[in-house]
């Protein structure tokens, strides 16, 4: 299972994925600022909403690997 996943950072408040400026990083406190709606976001807050997708998504995918081997184990 060598897959790549891409997850986007969004804006807590609009969903719209969240836009650095060039160059510039992020540590824990800061906040950004949606492009969208205006609203300041916890980097903190929106880097957990990611990693939590993100685990999700592997999860999922290795489920369907685990049932797919299963399945063809008992033909």
């Amino acid at each position: 299972m060598d897959k790549h996943y891409t997850i986007e950072v969004v804006c807590l408040f609009c969903d719209s994925v969240l836009k650095v400026e060039e160059g510039k990083e992020y540590t824990s406190g800061d906040m950004i600022k949606c492009h969208e709606c205006g609203e300041m976001n916890d980097f903190d807050s929106v880097l957990d909403i990611a990693k939590e997708k993100g685990v999700e998504m592997v999860k999922n995918e290795a489920t369907k690997e685990i049932k797919a081997k299963l399945k063809n184990l008992f033909k």
